[in-house]
């Protein structure tokens, strides 16, 4: 049985929080082994000791919905702890926050993909806390989509974000522990890094266990599967069918003839998944209200299937197929005001300019399987597993 950094923590507790002063971060959802969610297994642990929850995007409840949604910090009275929240007006710490602090305890629920802010997020904190002598604990769990699959382009240095800030691919098939532990080497950040392994993780695994859910818009395990290539569509002003019951795994417009899209797709034999034609209707975000002709993507068979590619080929047929309609989303994007979000995604212009001049993803892959290969390399130092 899979033993997550939290499942180590219960059965020595002083050995790691050691009396510290200490604040916690992670979601309400974030549950141990037992179905026991993570913030009440620390504070039992730590007691008095723990002095305040940090909440990032989404909110520590997973209640806010969309991107660029802000959060409020308040006092949590069910419990008498206070919630701060690190997605908010500033993204980083306050002083007043660090005062008397002595470690972060860190549990955070990574679906293995880039984009997902958390880890770039908590990375930031980590660099805004170097040399202040305060450790970061990271409680690891497994990377849902497996820690040896990898797909997409690398992101670069002068696109780094919240939703890219270390260069690693979009499926990044690290742990929670092995991301932070590069990007504290990446950029040299002076503080200690305790990692609570995990036991009896396997890297070829995929996701096993309760999925609860690290964000409204990631209700399943099927959903993350999807979602190295699902989040281009937050690129476009296709719909990715948020407010509806299978956000990125449907993709639609009103203006697409899904039937002849999916024919389409099926002619370029991409592995591990088929196509079906639906029709949805998002409640909220793009073409909300209104009905969208679109595809449902089914992964066939989990080990072939390459999100990565099925969307930049879905994207680049409808880019071409329905110039007039097709668009780019503009910024915002996550704190982005003037670059295009698809570049910020992609961590690069790379991706659109080659679904620009209409480059088949077969065009393209020799150059990323170049730049995973170096990757490959590269982390090899840090894998804990």
């Amino acid at each position: 049985m899979i033993k997550r950094g939290v499942d180590v923590l219960r059965e020595n507790p002083e050995a790691v929080l050691k009396g510290r002063n200490i604040a916690h971060i992670s979601g309400s959802a974030n549950i141990d082994g037992a179905g026991v969610p993570v913030f009440h297994v620390v504070k039992k642990l730590a007691g008095k000791k723990l002095k305040a929850i940090w909440s990032l995007q989404h909110g520590f409840f997973v209640d806010k919905q969309d991107n660029m949604i802000l959060s409020g910090s308040f006092l949590w009275q069910d419990f008498d702890l206070k919630v701060k929240s690190l997605y908010g007006k500033n993204l980083l710490p306050d002083e007043e926050w660090l005062q008397g602090l002595d470690a972060l305890v860190v549990d955070v629920f990574d679906v293995g993909v880039r984009v997902y802010t958390f880890l770039n997020h908590v990375a930031r904190i980590m660099k805004s806390l170097s040399g202040k002598n305060i450790s970061v604990i990271v409680l690891d769990r497994p990377n849902p989509l497996n820690g040896i699959d990898i797909e997409g382009n690398l992101s670069t240095k002068d696109y780094f974000s919240i939703v890219g800030d270390i260069p690693v691919p979009m499926r990044h098939a690290l742990t929670t522990g092995e991301f932070l532990s590069y990007a504290l080497t990446y950029y040299n950040i002076d503080l200690d890094l305790e990692i609570i392994k995990i036991q009896n993780w396997h890297r070829d695994s995929f996701f096993t266990g309760i999925w609860t859910y690290p964000s409204p818009n990631m209700p399943s395990f099927g959903t993350a599967l999807v979602y190295p290539g699902a989040v281009l569509l937050e690129g476009t002003n296709l719909s990715e069918a948020r407010g509806t019951t299978r956000p990125f795994e449907f993709i639609g417009a009103p203006f697409i003839d899904n039937l002849k899209l999916v024919k389409e797709l099926a002619g370029l034999n991409l592995p591990g998944v088929r196509f079906i034609p639906v029709f949805f209707k998002p409640e909220f975000s793009t073409f909300a209200g209104q009905v969208c002709k679109g595809v449902m993507v089914h992964p066939e068979n989990i080990f072939d299937f390459r999100s990565f590619a099925v969307y930049y080929e879905m994207i680049r047929l409808i880019m071409h197929q329905y110039p007039t309609h097709f668009a780019w989303k503009e910024p915002p994007y996550e704190f982005e005001y003037k670059r295009p979000p698809i570049d910020m995604i992609c961590g690069g212009d790379f991706i659109r300019q080659s679904i620009e001049k209409n480059r088949h993803f077969k065009a393209i892959e020799t150059k990323i399987n170049t730049e995973l290969l170096e990757y490959r390399n590269t982390i090899d130092n840090f894998l804990l597993y």
